[in-house]
């Protein structure tokens, strides 16, 4: 294990205490502040600033290593899963959680089925900037310090904790245990490939199932 500096310990502290904003439940003009993905704006820029802490400069995010990462079938499969997963999380929603759906559609409340290249678009850079900051920063740090495993977990759980929004407790712990599942395989993809665009591949590719899906 190594030792973190403490910019970066106190970048980490920030983004696990950013992670619970959106339980304050802040409101304007009755439309809920999302001040969790606050956290991942700090976190694309603790990427940025601390790069020299890594190996390697671009460890964590190299694009030219995308494409030869997905050479290897386990990452493929890795990387589909989360697609999968949206589609049984959809399906098993109508049947048994029809409430879930209309959950969904507040907590994304930026999708526009009219402008929807606009919306994929914006998915893309939402979905980017949320493997910059939890897995080529968060995760790849925290793996420095403890061990892979209970990295994962501590980083799927905070992730998940940032899409938190207020619902019925069942709601609320059904879209809890999809997001935490799909992290822990984006996790996986990052964990196989050091590579945040790999991992990303596999997020945007669920997030555009999950939109048809709505």
């Amino acid at each position: 294990m190594k030792k973190l500096n403490k910019s970066v310990i106190a970048l980490l502290i920030v983004m696990t205490i950013l992670s619970f904003a959106n339980f304050l439940n802040i409101k304007v003009n009755e439309e809920a502040l999302k001040l969790a993905g606050i956290s991942v704006i700090v976190g694309i820029i603790a990427y940025f600033t601390t790069r020299k802490t890594n190996e390697v400069i671009t460890s964590g995010l190299d694009i030219k290593k995308c494409c030869s990462s997905f050479k290897d079938v386990k990452v493929i499969l890795l990387s589909i899963t989360p697609a999968l997963l949206q589609i049984l999380c959809f399906i098993t929603a109508k049947r048994f959680l029809p409430e879930y759906i209309e959950h969904l559609g507040n907590r994304t409340n930026f999708i526009d089925s009219s402008e929807i290249i606009k919306t994929i678009l914006m998915l893309a850079i939402a979905a980017l900037g949320e493997e910059i900051a939890w897995r080529a920063f968060f995760q790849k740090q925290t793996t420095k310090i403890i061990k892979f495993i209970p990295s994962l977990i501590i980083t799927s759980v905070l992730f998940s904790l940032g899409h938190f929004n207020f619902n019925n407790p069942l709601i609320v712990i059904y879209d809890f245990i999809f997001i935490f599942i799909d992290s822990i395989f984006y996790g996986l993809v990052f964990k196989k490939t050091d590579n945040a665009w790999c991992s990303w591949i596999s997020h945007f590719i669920a997030n555009v199932v999950g939109i048809f899906m709505i």
